[in-house]
C-alpha cells in the first residue's frame, strides 16, 4: 500500500514540474526572441519610431481652452513669475517724521553706524516716539500731597528706600522711575486721604507693579512679602492695594518717565553714550525733591538735566547741544535755564537738604561730590 501511494505521489509531482516548464517556455521574454532572430540574421520583427507631430492634436478642455467651443470650464493659463527690482524701496505704513536740521546732522551719524538697527529706528521714528511721550506727560501733578498728611520728607525717604530695594534685586533704572511715577500719580488721582502709615504699603505695591512691567523676571509676591516687606504686610494687603491703584489709575499703568524722555532725547542729539549715565543720575536726584516734581513736567526737567550735563561734560560744543535739546523737546529757553540752575543747586546741597539719605550715592557710580568738583 505504501509503494502504491508513493508512486502516485511521484507521478503527480512529475506532472506539476512538466507543466511549470511548459509555462516558462511559453513565457519567454520578447528580448530573447529578438536576440535569437538577430543571431540568425533573420530579423522578423522591426521596430519603428512613432512621430508624435504627425498625430492630430487632442484638446483637453480641462487644461486648454478651445476657441471654437463656448465653454467657461477651463483651467487658467499659468502666469509668468515677475521679479521685483532691488532698487525699489518698500515703505512701512507708519508715517516717518519730517526731516529737520537735527535730522540732517543725524544722517552722518547714521551712515557711520549702519550696523546698529536701533540708530535707524531712532532716526526715522524718534520724533514720533517723543511726541507720544510728551502727550502722556501733559497730565500735571501739581501738589499731589496736599490732600494727604504725608510730608515731602517722608516721600523722599520712600524714594531713597526704592533705590536700595530695586538696586539690590538688580532691577533696571526704568523700574525705579516707573515705581516713583506710579506712586505720585496714585496719590494725585486717588479720592481717599492717606496717612504716613499708608505710604509703606503704597511704595511696596508700586515697586511690585513696576517690576512686573519692566523686568524680564519680576520680583515675586513671596519675596515682596518676606524679604522686602519683612512680613509686616500680608500678601492679601498687597493684592488689595494693587487693585486700588489699578482702579485709581483707570488701569492706565503705561506712562512717561524722566528716564524715557532723557534716553530718546540724547539719542536724537547723538549724545547718548557720553551723557546718559550722568544725566540719569541727575534725574534720580530730581525725584527726591517734591517741589520740582510737583511744579514742572518731565519734559522741562529732562531738558534741565541735559543742559547741566552739556555744561559739565561737553563744554566745547555745549551751545549747539543745548540749542538742539531745546528744539527737540520744544521748551522755552529762559525757563529751562532757570530750572537747570535749580537742579544744579539741588545737586550741590543734596546732603544738606536730605540728610541720612545715602542710598543714591551708595548704589550709583556717580555722586553729588563729582558734580560739585566739575562745577568748580
Amino acid at each position: 500500500m505504501k509503494d502504491t501511494t508513493r508512486r502516485i505521489f511521484e507521478k503527480e509531482n512529475q506532472a506539476e514540474v512538466s507543466n511549470n516548464i511548459d509555462k516558462r517556455t511559453n513565457q519567454k521574454s520578447f528580448t530573447q526572441l529578438v536576440s535569437l532572430s538577430l543571431l540568425n540574421r533573420q530579423p522578423k520583427i522591426e521596430f519603428k519610431s512613432i512621430d508624435i507631430k504627425q498625430q492630430p492634436q487632442q484638446l483637453n478642455y480641462l487644461t486648454q481652452r478651445n476657441p471654437n467651443v463656448s465653454s467657461l470650464h477651463y483651467r487658467p493659463e499659468i502666469k509668468q513669475k515677475t521679479t521685483i527690482s532691488t532698487t525699489e524701496q518698500i515703505f512701512s505704513p507708519i508715517t516717518v517724521r519730517q526731516t529737520t536740521s537735527i535730522s540732517q546732522c543725524n544722517q552722518d551719524y547714521l551712515n557711520k553706524e549702519q550696523k546698529n538697527p536701533q540708530n535707524k529706528l531712532i532716526y526715522l521714528y524718534g520724533d514720533n516716539i517723543l511726541i507720544n511721550y510728551q502727550k502722556d506727560d501733559s497730565i500735571q501733578k501739581f501738589e499731589f500731597l496736599k490732600k494727604h498728611t504725608i510730608s515731602s520728607n517722608l516721600r523722599a525717604k520712600m524714594v531713597d528706600w526704592m533705590v536700595e530695594v530695586l538696586t539690590s534685586y538688580k532691577c533696571k533704572d526704568q523700574t525705579f522711575f516707573m515705581a516713583v511715577r506710579l506712586m505720585d500719580t496714585f496719590l494725585h488721582q486717588t479720592t481717599k486721604q492717606y496717612v504716613p502709615q499708608d505710604l509703606h504699603l503704597i511704595g511696596v505695591t508700586c515697586m511690585f507693579i513696576a517690576s512686573k512691567f519692566e523686568e524680564i523676571y519680576p520680583v515675586k509676591l513671596q519675596i515682596v512679602h518676606e524679604k522686602i516687606a519683612h512680613k509686616k504686610l500680608s500678601k492679601d494687603e498687597i493684592r488689595e492695594k494693587e487693585c486700588q491703584i489699578a482702579q485709581a489709575l483707570d488701569f492706565k499703568f503705561v506712562g512717561t518717565t524722566l528716564s524715557e524722555i532723557i534716553s530718546i532725547t540724547l539719542q536724537l542729539i547723538n549724545q547718548y553714550q557720553k551723557m546718559h549715565q550722568f544725566v540719569i543720575y541727575l534725574a534720580k536726584i530730581v525725584l527726591y525733591d517734591y517741589e520740582l516734581i510737583s511744579q514742572y513736567n518731565y519734559s522741562s526737567l529732562s531738558a534741565a538735566c541735559i543742559i547741566i550735563g552739556c555744561n559739565l561734560l561737553c563744554q566745547e560744543s555745549s551751545d549747539d547741544i543745548i540749542s538742539q535739546t531745546l528744539q527737540v523737546l520744544n521748551v522755552d529757553k529762559d525757563e529751562t535755564i532757570e530750572l537747570s540752575n535749580k537742579v544744579l543747586n539741588l545737586a550741590k546741597n543734596f546732603d544738606k537738604l536730605f540728610p541720612n539719605l545715602e542710598n543714591l550715592k551708595k548704589f550709583n557710580k556717580n555722586s553729588t561730590l563729582d558734580i560739585i568738583k566739575l562745577q568748580k
